[in-house]
């Protein structure tokens, strides 16, 4: 019997208490097991999250990494302190980290094998140390790792087979740095790479065969270089590439024919470099490149037919840096004899090479914007004519007020529909819109010859009718009959010959 006395006189347990007992026990165990930092104290100076499994010691002034992280740590934020360096067993006891920040410390060597045993780790930040080298075989067995931040170091070489464990690797910043070369095989192994950021550097010159290994590049930054010319094919391998954005290259004055070579792009950026004119012979392959930004760069005039090629093009971007600039838009048309080029303002005035003020029109046909004011906005018409007959060419001007600081500009948008610009030109503190498209006069035009079209067949359709109808009226309806009778019938009646007739009308 269950409590009695057990041989010996020992009262027995209850059973039913025994198994609560136990069951008691099992659920401590199991949630010590499961909680994070549970079994171990989280490290005095730091701040932990059992729930998001991370650890903080950010400006915490630690020269090493401290103890006491709980091993199942997902997330470790060591970043603002004075770390000088990373030992191949200073993050062994943490194996399921997925994201290190490593950023403004004092690290100026980084060991091989330094985080081999994080395979699940996915993000590394580095940013803003000491480095000066990275090893081959630093990030060995970071198979996992997806976005690595190396900028803001003083790196100065980027040696061959850096980055070759990185396969799975989508995001990678080396910028601000003091590189000088980028090896040719620096970026081999960097197979699903495709955001890629190279700025603030000492570099004069872009390989393409050191980017040739970078098959899934996306998007290429590349900012504040010494690059004197693009010359020919320096990105023939990036097939995948779909933006490339070129920026403060003060020395940059040529850019080849062929330095787009093999590309798809959709969108460019050159911008804050000393090209004058714009670059049309290396868009020759870009058919599908929408937008199209050539701000900050002494470009003198805007021609349209510099354009033609870009098929698809939706915007064009174009800001000048210099406040008061005139920006020259061309209209010019070829013809035997020679055509004239007349501008005819919104106010449908005419604006002739003798006019002066903010907008004139120079001897070559070009409309010149030194200045727009509010009243200027409208259609502006650009009308070619010889013997031959004429050609017109519309431009819709739209001026909107823009703070006294800010910068000249004019932008350019492209629809579908062929012939189609918009330009935005701001000049002395105004912007201005230059829009190439139809006015309302041709839109009522067209729509009106749609309208002639249709009532005109519609009117000949109802003139058949009538003339059929006036054809049918003068039918005769009653019509005459002859026949004889047979020899066996007996003549009767006045008629001659055996002839009779009979009178028939038609219902």
């Amino acid at each position: 019997m269950i409590g009695s006395p057990g041989p010996g006189g020992r009262a027995l347990v209850p059973w039913p208490r025994v198994w609560r007992w136990v069951l008691a026990v099992s659920l401590v165990v199991m949630i010590n097991l499961m909680l994070p930092g549970s079994s171990q104290a989280c490290p005095p100076r730091c701040d932990c999250s059992a729930q998001l499994r991370s650890v903080s010691c950010q400006r915490r002034r630690l020269t090493n990494i401290p103890e006491g992280i709980p091993t199942e740590t997902q997330l470790l934020d060591l970043s603002k302190n004075r770390l000088h360096w990373v030992h191949a067993g200073d993050l062994a006891p943490y194996p399921r980290l997925e994201e290190v920040d490593l950023s403004e410390n004092l690290i100026a060597t980084l060991e091989p094998n330094a985080f081999a045993t994080l395979q699940s780790l996915k993000v590394l930040k580095l940013r803003g140390n000491q480095l000066k080298l990275v090893p081959m075989g630093a990030f060995a067995k970071l198979g996992n790792l997806t976005s690595l931040d190396l900028s803001e170091n003083k790196m100065v070489i980027l040696l061959d087979y850096t980055f070759q464990d990185l396969r799975n690797l989508k995001h990678l910043e080396v910028g601000d740095n003091d590189l000088v070369y980028i090896s040719h095989k620096a970026f081999s192994g960097l197979l699903g790479l495709e955001d890629l950021t190279i700025e603030r550097c000492n570099l004069t010159s872009i390989s393409g065969q050191t980017l040739s290994y970078l098959r899934s590049l996306v998007t290429l930054r590349l900012h504040h270089l010494s690059v004197t010319a693009l010359e020919d094919q320096n990105f023939r391998k990036l097939s995948n590439l779909r933006g490339l954005d070129i920026d403060h290259w003060p020395y940059l004055e040529y850019i080849s024919p062929l330095s787009f070579q093999g590309l798809d792009l959709h969108w460019l950026s050159i911008t804050n470099t000393n090209i004058t004119s714009v670059p049309s012979a290396s868009f020759k392959n870009l058919v599908h490149l929408t937008h199209l930004n050539l701000s900050y760069n002494p470009i003198p005039s805007l021609e349209p037919w510099a354009f033609k090629d870009l098929l698809r093009l939706k915007e064009l971007i174009m800001v000048t840096a210099r406040e008061g600039q005139p920006v020259n838009f061309l209209c010019r048309a070829e013809g035997e004899p020679a055509p004239a080029i007349v501008w005819i303002s919104p106010q449908r005035r005419r604006i002739t090479t003798k006019s002066s003020g903010r907008i004139i029109v120079l001897p070559s046909g070009t409309l010149e914007i030194r200045y727009a004011q509010l009243t200027d906005s409208g259609t502006y018409i650009c009308i070619a004519s010889n013997a031959g007959g004429n050609d017109t060419y519309f431009a819709t001007l739209t001026v909107r007020g823009q703070p006294l600081d800010a910068a000249s500009a004019f932008f350019l948008n492209r629809s579908l529909y062929s012939g189609e610009f918009l330009n935005d030109t701001n000049l002395n503190n105004t912007r201005v819109f230059l829009k190439f498209t139809l006015d309302l006069t041709t839109i009522l035009v067209s729509t009106a010859m749609g309208c002639i079209t249709f009532l005109g067949v519609v009117l000949f359709c109802f003139l058949l009718l009538f003339v059929w109808s006036r054809g049918r009226g003068q039918r005769k309806n009653n019509f005459t009959v002859e026949y004889s009778f047979r020899k066996s019938e007996p003549a009767t009646g006045p008629t001659s010959g055996g002839m009779r007739k009979f009178n028939m009308k038609m219902i």
